[in-house]
């Protein structure tokens, strides 16, 4: 069968209790083959009892303990019994692990009076029977799925030995190698825990046995391994390589671009975790078998940790049950796939032929496809599909399962199940993990395909979950493909749940009618502090739905109606309402279809949102062409005028307008008065020399700008080179300058993420256009940008 914590049981640990003639020189004898009845120990008659024990007719011994619990078991066959001998008590080691045990009597089978128990007693002791057989809560015995201190201590506590990839790597291309069992390792080979700890890499590696006597005795397994061990470390070699200067994220399977790692070291190595090398094989001492039973209440903890990347060697050997239909390997993956940041878990079977593949190709197509958590229950139905040689390992994982669920779904105050690629079935299997969460306030689900099925069975699983209702303070939605009967649902639900602070529905297909939906249900929600609504079909109906409930958002913070269909008439509805939005900071229109007409409006009114501190306005070209606008030269004056009295605005978005250099001279004027400017966009307008030339003479007054973008400007070089210069002697940070189309090609950005980072995309460098005539907008979302045509 398959997997390492029931190896011991499977090949080779010495049972506890089994009495063999030859080794312990008991005076136990067994003649006879009397079937045993109903709900006997014997694995022959019950394929799932939890037994140690082989059939009665297993050559070589029989039992003289039952571990069952049925009371009825009548076995006959035991005919004498040296209950005193002290090889007994050595080899079956009562003292450190026997708990009492109901004793067949030698001379007419009868139980002793000794209470029975079961097989979990027997393996761990009587003085660890409480963490064998009920769930422990590593969160409640202060460990931590986030910390590589408390990984590297679980595996000290579970006895495991890790071994270097490098080595693995090395040994796996001797010619006939095979992986050597754990007693066998050479000391260069293994990994200790502390360099987990300092936070070197840990990969668990899930796979099949091939053989009971070894897992992998043609090295089949072992050179896949190695191969692609040989990609990683080269791969991470060379990353390390162009990052000298700076330190590298200790989650290297991940090395997010402008991730840094803080800790100050940086390890091209990994540590790995195998079963076989890494816990003790037969045959076993009496230290080395108690050692090898520490790591049951371990393992589930070592493939669910944040830290932890796991592989998932998913093509079994030539001969040997398939990967899918084996106990250990369904939980290993079970556990590993739990929501649990971003982990990487790579499914190996999916690598096809490894040459011309480096190791960006590999995670790229071998990404394990996370489902929606099981809950305990389900998971228990899955496991009785799967084969166990050993049924008591049934109840190992349920337990070690049961455990890893509560920390992680039960316990949890985030689920990131973002970019899951996951439709409204998986939404549906969603439904039975939510009911278990406790804590749940963060649930994010942006980037997948929901549709108003899906979010209508969230709705209803919200409705059903009380507790839920009573912690969720962030709903993620984004980037979904949600329409309006999916709102109208959200919208029915929300009013319950009671501390709702932010929702996020940017980037689906919501209309007027959504929104109205929408808008009915806000005023139920007193605390809602952050709304994203870019990039949906919302015109100047729903904009006035949205207005009329805006005053009775006293939380509301953040209002995101970018890149929709809301023109003049909306804008001035919205206008009209901002005075009473006394907690609004960031409120975001820019790239709809409004023009100079809306933008006087809004002039008047934002200077009485005291707090507002991030906000745009406009238009865009394909909005134009439907007949909305966009604002020129004298709209650009109006907010300049406006930004006078905006003392607290960080960040402002006038791109894809028509403003010029007039309007540039005017914003220009007004920017050294801003002074807690740190941000502005004006990429793609009209603005040439003239205007680059009056914001350089701004930019040395303007203390706390960091960010001017301006490309798909028509700036000539003239221009260009004046305002970098000034840029440069106001000592401002160069590539944060964007005004030529080397700015946005030949320097590695990271964007100005702005003051609330909440449901917003990073900015990413745009491409200039000539011209004053713009194509769509780029945004770091530009794949889910739409327009209505």
């Amino acid at each position: 069968s398959s997997h390492f914590h029931a190896k011991s049981n499977r090949h080779g640990q010495l049972p506890p209790f089994r009495i063999s003639r030859p080794s312990l020189h008991m005076g136990v004898q067994i003649s006879g083959e009397a079937a045993p009845e109903e709900g006997c120990c014997s694995s022959q008659h019950d394929p799932n009892a939890v037994s140690e024990f082989p059939p009665a007719n297993d050559a070589g011994g029989g039992i003289f303990a039952c571990f069952t619990e049925n009371r009825g078991c009548c076995r006959t066959d035991v005919q004498e019994a040296d209950l005193t001998s002290t090889n007994v008590v050595r080899e079956a080691n009562f003292e450190e692990s026997l708990p009492q045990l109901r004793l067949h009597s030698a001379l007419g089978g009868q139980a002793s009076s000794a209470s029975s128990v079961t097989w979990r007693e027997s393996r761990a002791g009587p003085q660890e029977h409480s963490k064998t057989t009920a769930s422990v809560s590593w969160l409640a015995e202060g460990g931590s799925y986030e910390s590589c201190k408390s990984l590297g201590i679980s595996l000290a506590e579970g006895n495991a030995i890790l071994v270097w990839g490098s080595w693995l790597a090395k040994h796996a291309r001797g010619r006939g190698a095979v992986l050597p069992r754990r007693q066998e390792l050479p000391p260069e080979a293994i990994c200790a825990h502390e360099e987990v700890i300092a936070g070197t890499p840990l990969l668990a590696v899930s796979y099949c046995w091939a053989t009971r006597t070894h897992p992998d005795p043609e090295g089949q397994q072992l050179r896949l391994m190695g191969a692609l061990l040989d990609r990683w470390l080269a791969w991470r070699r060379t990353a390390s390589e162009m990052d000298e200067g700076r330190h590298v994220s200790q989650n290297v399977w991940d090395a997010q671009p402008g991730f840094v790692d803080t800790s100050g070291t940086a390890s091209t190595d990994v540590a790995v975790l195998l079963d076989w090398c890494g816990l003790y094989q037969e045959p076993r001492f009496t230290d080395e078998r108690l050692a090898f039973e520490s790591t049951l209440r371990q393992v589930g903890r070592w493939f669910a940790h944040h830290h932890t990347s796991v592989w998932l060697l998913t093509d079994s050997p030539i001969g040997a049950e398939p990967y899918g239909l084996r106990g250990w390997t369904t939980f290993e993956r079970a556990v590993s796939l739990l929501p649990a940041g971003d982990k990487e878990v790579l499914d190996m079977g999916s690598i096809g032929k490894l040459d011309g593949l480096d190791w960006p190709s590999i995670r790229q197509r071998c990404r394990a496809k996370r489902m929606p958590p099981l809950a305990p229950a389900d998971f228990l139905k899955e496991l009785r599909s799967k084969h166990f040689s050993w049924g008591r390992d049934r109840i190992v994982l349920e337990d070690r399962y049961l455990e890893v669920f509560q920390d992680m779904v039960g316990s949890a105050s985030e689920m990131r199940l973002a970019e899951q690629n996951w439709g409204d079935l998986e939404v549906g299997k969603l439904h039975t993990s939510l009911s278990s969460c406790t804590r749940l306030q963060r649930l994010n689900l942006r980037k997948n395909r929901i549709g108003d099925s899906g979010a209508k069975m969230l709705a209803d699983a919200l409705l059903e979950c009380p507790q839920l209702l009573l912690s969720l303070l962030q709903l993620d939605l984004s980037n979904n493909e949600i329409g309006d009967l999916g709102v109208l649902s959200l919208a029915n639900a929300l009013p319950r749940v009671r501390h709702i602070q932010a929702l996020g529905l940017e980037s689906n297909f919501i209309g007027d009618e959504g929104i109205g939906h929408l808008a009915g249900a806000l005023p139920s929600c007193p605390g809602l502090q952050q709304l994203m609504l870019c990039r949906n079909e919302i015109g100047d109906p729903g904009a006035g739905e949205l207005a009329m409930a805006m005053p009775q958002c006293a939380s509301l913070q953040v209002l995101d109606l970018s890149e929709n269909e809301v023109s003049d008439i909306g804008a001035e509805r919205l206008a009209a309402v901002l005075p009473s939005c006394d907690q609004l900071q960031r409120f975001e229109l820019a790239r709809n279809r409004i023009g100079d007409r809306g933008a006087l409006r809004l002039a008047a009114a934002l200077p009485k949102c005291v707090q507002l501190q991030s906000f745009g306005i406009g238009g865009h070209e394909v909005g134009e062409i439907l007949g909305g606008g966009r604002i020129g030269d004298g709209g650009a004056g109006l907010l300049a005028s406006a930004l006078l009295r905006c003392e607290q605005l960080r960040r402002l978005d006038l791109s894809e307008n028509l403003i010029g250099d007039t309007g540039t001279a005017q914003l220009a004027a007004a920017m050294p008065l801003c002074e807690s400017l740190v941000d502005i966009d004006l990429g793609k307008n009209c603005i040439a020399d003239s205007g680059a030339g009056r914001l350089a003479e701004a930019v040395p007054r303007c203390g706390r700008l960091d960010w001017l973008r301006l490309l798909g400007n028509p700036l000539g070089a003239g221009g260009e080179k004046r305002l970098v210069d000034a840029w440069k002697a106001a000592g401002k940070t160069e590539e944060r300058l964007l005004c030529s189309q080397s700015d946005a090609t030949s320097r590695a950005l990271a964007g100005y993420t702005g003051w609330a980072t909440w449901g917003s995309s990073t900015v990413a460098p745009e491409e200039p256009v000539g011209g004053c005539s713009r194509s769509d907008n780029v945004t770091a979302d530009s794949d889910k940008h739409r327009t209505s045509l």
